[in-house]
């Protein structure tokens, strides 16, 4: 069984934004002028060299949309080569690297595996 590791992006003041070109934010990305070459290198070390990603399928149409088209580049070059593991209902238009659609008995695993997971945290949280 493989590990999932979650990397969240988030600003000092606890900001996760969508960039501004996704569904009309003019307020979205505002934290790239704050960008500096050791944090890329810090998110690059943390993903590793190659990697899967799992993704619901709002997220994979819209990564779907504009990576494939972003300039090559280390972390565009290693999210176009990711295994993408997509939890969908709708196997069309899965074209993007190698996609892998979760089927049901994958996505009730991985939602029992999380439940397992949230409950260890929240006693040992309560525990403390």
């Amino acid at each position: 069984m493989r590990k999932i590791g979650i990397i969240e992006q988030i600003s000092l003041d606890s900001v996760i934004q969508q960039s501004a070109d996704e569904n009309d934010f003019p307020y979205g990305n505002w934290t790239a002028p704050y960008r500096t070459p050791a944090g890329r290198e810090l998110i690059l070390a943390a993903y590793g060299e190659s990697f899967g990603l799992l993704l619901g399928r709002r997220t994979y149409d819209m990564w779907s949309g504009f990576w494939p088209k972003a300039p090559s580049g280390l972390m565009a070059d290693r999210l176009n080569a990711a295994t993408k593991y997509i939890a969908t209902h709708r196997p069309e238009g899965l074209a993007w690297g190698r996609p892998r659609r979760l089927d049901r008995t994958s996505s009730r695993a991985f939602a029992a595996s999380r439940r397992r997971t949230a409950r260890a945290l929240s006693f040992r949280v309560a525990s403390r």
